[in-house]
Formats: structure tokens, C-alpha cells, sequence
């Protein structure tokens, strides 16, 4: 039996939104070019810095998640067999 850490909900969680993010920054850097053709700079700068902070949200997700999966391996109470005894 094996004792996590985290829930199962918050990693999947953490890896929708791993998924979706970039998505949704390319869909912003779209309307920001589309508004830049219209002539809308000030609209351009506004979706440039949304953008910016959804990708500093992304990175934080990523090392989110690597953090949360290496707890949970650390926290799996299965005994390691890796090492053979020293009394051979």
C-alpha cells in the first residue's frame, strides 16, 4: 500500500493546466497580432503583457508539478530493494 501526498485530483489538476496554458497563450498572441493589423497598439501591448503573465503561470504550473511528483515518489512507502546487504 502506498501513502501519497498529494491527491490525484491536484495532479491532474496541475497537468490540464500544463496543457491548456500554452494554448492559451498562443490564442492571446493571435488577437494581439489581429488587433496589431487593425492598427490597435495599445491593444497589442495589453494582450502582449496578459500573455506574459499567463506564461510566468505556466512555469510556475510546470514546476508545480515536478515538485508534486517527486514528493509523491519520495512518499511511496514500498522499501527499496536496490542495495544488496552488507554482510554477504
Amino acid at each position: 500500500m502506498t501513502h501519497k501526498l498529494v491527491p490525484r485530483r491536484a495532479i491532474l489538476l496541475l497537468i490540464a493546466a500544463a496543457l491548456v496554458l500554452p494554448i492559451v497563450i498562443c490564442v492571446i498572441l493571435a488577437a494581439g497580432a489581429v488587433l496589431s493589423a487593425m492598427g490597435d497598439t495599445l491593444g497589442l501591448a495589453v494582450l502582449q503583457r496578459i500573455a506574459l503573465a499567463v506564461g510566468i503561470l505556466w512555469a510556475i504550473d510546470l514546476v508545480s508539478l515536478l515538485v508534486v511528483l517527486a514528493l509523491n515518489t519520495l512518499a511511496d512507502d514500498t522499501p527499496s530493494n536496490d542495495h544488496e546487504p552488507l554482510d554477504s
